[in-house]
């Protein structure tokens, strides 16, 4: 009874300090020829904020993938959750799962910018226990056209945030054995929108609608980069038409033996002006 009290207070606890990076619990069955068994899976999620009646949370795909139940820690207690969409194909690796809504005012704002290289950021994940949340500090590398966490997490950390100046600009997917591999914010801020029409907003009843055209990412090399080879084409484009502009198009007057007599040239686009001499033939006798 005390070890149960104990743990319920540290989930509390947990969650006042931090109620943002919370807590997730799965539950997956897993048969062979001999039987089939439970397996209780923990990982992260982050809270980013409410749509009428539910609350919305951000996680690993591969953490809810063969999920059978799914269940989010807050305020001392375990909130039964449903997943609204995942997607879990080459660099994506997050699913959007809710509850209903839940007792918080405090949500993560998900970044509507790529970070740039080398930004200072938190990890949050739950690999040292499912009710004591902790925090890894290290730095953003943008490369590749994928995001990085120069630290790797553990087990347990999966769906977990990343945070660059107190927004969510990543989930954490797994590591690479150098380090962290997340799913970045962009993408999951506009499948947001998509599904939602908005952003899901903590303390707010009715939200204002999203732009999708505002959520831009900030430069970065590889961008600028794409940038200067726009600009280079542009150039190459401009002075091809000049090119044109100055193009004379030579138009030969020939007799009525087919002798060149005269030489005339029209600037390309330009009609060509044809002229006529009437010469009357005398009458045969």
């Amino acid at each position: 009874m005390v070890k149960t009290l104990t743990i319920l207070f540290v989930l509390l606890i947990t969650s006042a300090v931090q109620a943002q990076a919370l807590a997730i619990r799965t539950t997956e069955t897993e048969c062979t020829p001999t039987g089939c068994r439970q397996l209780i899976g923990t990982g992260a999620c982050a809270y980013v904020g409410d749509i009428e009646n539910r609350s919305v949370f951000l996680t690993a795909a591969h953490n809810v993938n063969q999920a059978r139940t799914i269940h989010v820690g807050y305020n001392g207690q375990w909130w039964e959750a449903v997943v609204k969409y995942r997607e879990y194909s080459g660099s994506a690796d997050y699913a959007i799962i809710e509850t209903v809504r839940i007792p918080a005012k405090i949500c993560f704002e998900v970044s509507n910018r790529i970070p740039q290289d080398g930004s200072a950021a938190t990890a949050y994940g739950y690999s040292q226990g499912i009710y004591n949340l902790r925090s890894l500090k290290a730095r953003i590398r943008i490369r590749n056209g994928g995001g990085y966490f120069t630290k790797i997490v553990e087990k347990g950390d999966s769906g977990g945030p990343i945070l660059v100046n107190g927004e969510v600009v990543g989930i954490i997917k797994g590591h690479d054995y150098r380090e962290t591999v997340y799913t970045d914010s962009v993408r999951i801020r506009r499948k947001l929108i998509s599904v939602y029409g908005r952003i899901p907003c903590c303390g707010c009843e009715t939200p204002a609608i999203a732009d999708q055209g505002a959520v831009k990412p900030d430069p970065d090399p590889s961008s600028s980069t794409d940038l200067t080879s726009l600009q280079d084409e542009v150039t190459r484009l401009k002075a091809e038409i000049d090119k044109l502009n100055k193009t004379q198009i030579p138009v030969w007057i020939v007799d009525a033996d087919g002798k060149p007599v005269a030489k005339q040239t029209y600037p390309l686009g330009d009609p060509i002006k044809l002229r006529f001499k009437a010469v009357k033939q005398s009458e045969a006798k």
